[in-house]
């Protein structure tokens, strides 16, 4: 007999004060970066009831992720992140979820994606990623809960945009990564530190293979670290190990489960808080006025930063400055404007459309996805979508204009 068993599974969260499950049910998230952090956020909000997870990644499995990501087994390797971490989710976790999954770069995503979401989770490890979904949630006036980890260390910072800061204004980077992100600069000069011989020999690798290296392919990266050590021998610095080449170049920071554990347990916790915030008109009076309560006695807040140390077992919070000189949340950002809506038909190719805006608004430039202002005719090949956000600007005036793609509906 289970007439003992309660009617809801969720029946102890529910007896909690303050909560609601219907407000979750009825919630999406959208969570791009399916890996250590990604994945244990899209197990915990399936098991907390959230009525909709969108997830992104378009990395595949390999061998080394299995001592963290518990999505996924040996049988999976090779195979895409978001595909299979849907299938475990329904399958083990939550059947009634609805969920949806996509392997592609988030750059090509399509903007309805995003304005369904309620709120971004950002578990990327990629700097052009985290800046793209920083834009997006700016513009659309979206939260984003965004987490990092490196080692022993992990963070987690709330954007709650036009109230505090985003991820460009939070703080500058510190000297080593300074010195670092000048790497692409020294391309074609001469290396002033070891790490820029790295940098030259994967730019060599674009060149003589004219693609992006298999950071699964022992060739690749033994290619890579030849090439790097070749640089470093003639400019006299010390040589590479394979490690390096594949931590300083292909971004595999060092990871633990336990830390990915912890990260990704005080992401999925502000999540649900700030989707309670956002969401407070829905509850009940007396929970309202309990929550109001509660946010005044500084007993309910969301930090704006969460830093988290396995080797003290500190749990830190700070509150961040936004910056109002901040290009992409400051006073006079673009992605404060209200875009111009142009009707086109989709029909029309990339090269005719973006020409069409340059004289309508006497430009020379497109920034095409993540604002990256580059001319239109080197993007012929790309397909826009309906709902596509276009930044047209000149190089003899700083009057940049945001600009909203409305395909033509077939009549009849």
């Amino acid at each position: 007999m289970n007439s003992h068993l309660p009617y809801s599974k969720f029946d102890r969260q529910e007896r909690l004060s303050i909560w609601d499950q219907s407000l979750i049910e009825k919630s999406c998230v959208l969570i791009i970066g399916i890996g250590g952090t990604g994945g244990e956020v899209a197990k915990n909000l399936s098991l907390l009831g959230v009525g909709k997870l969108i997830l992104v990644d378009m990395d595949t499995i390999e061998f080394s992720n299995l001592n963290r990501q518990l999505l996924f087994s040996k049988a999976d390797i090779g195979k895409n992140k978001a595909k299979i971490a849907k299938k475990v989710i329904k399958k083990r976790y939550n059947s009634t979820l609805k969920i949806e999954a996509y392997s592609d770069p988030i750059q090509s995503l399509p903007y309805r994606i995003f304005e369904e979401a309620d709120i971004i989770a950002g578990c990327v490890d990629n700097f052009l990623a985290r800046q793209f979904i920083n834009e997006i949630v700016i513009e659309l006036c979206l939260p984003l809960i965004d987490s990092a980890t490196d080692g022993y260390f992990g963070q987690v910072q709330s954007v709650n945009p036009r109230k505090n800061a985003c991820l460009a204004c939070d703080f500058p980077p510190p000297p080593e990564e300074t010195r670092l992100l000048s790497a692409p600069c020294t391309l074609v000069g001469t290396p002033r530190i070891k790490e820029h011989c790295a940098w030259k020999a994967l730019y060599e690798f674009h060149t003589m293979n004219d693609r992006e290296p298999d950071e699964n392919s022992p060739d690749d990266v033994q290619e890579i670290t030849n090439l790097a050590n070749k640089f470093a021998t003639d400019h006299q610095f010390p040589l590479f190990d394979t490690k390096e080449i594949i931590q300083l170049v292909l971004y595999h920071v060092p990871s633990l489960i336990t830390v990915n554990a912890v990260t990704s347990g005080i992401q999925s916790q502000e999540i649900i808080k700030t989707l309670f915030i956002n969401k407070m008109k829905l509850f009940k009076k007396k929970d309202q006025k309990e929550f109001k309560s509660l946010i005044r006695a500084q007993r309910f807040r969301i930090p704006d930063l969460t830093i988290y140390s396995a080797l003290t077992g500190n749990i830190s919070s700070f509150n961040l400055i936004n910056d109002p000189d901040c290009l992409v949340c400051g006073n006079s950002s673009i992605y404060h404007q209200t875009p111009v809506t142009i009707n086109v038909n989709p029909k029309l190719k990339c090269k005719t459309i973006f020409t069409i805006l340059k004289r309508r608004f006497k430009k020379n430039y497109i920034g095409f996805r993540g604002n990256f202002i580059i001319p239109a005719e080197a993007l012929i090949e790309n397909i826009l979508q309906d709902g596509d956000r276009i930044t047209v600007s000149s190089l003899d005036d700083d009057k940049e204009k945001r600009i909203r793609i409305k395909f033509k509906k077939k009549k009849g």
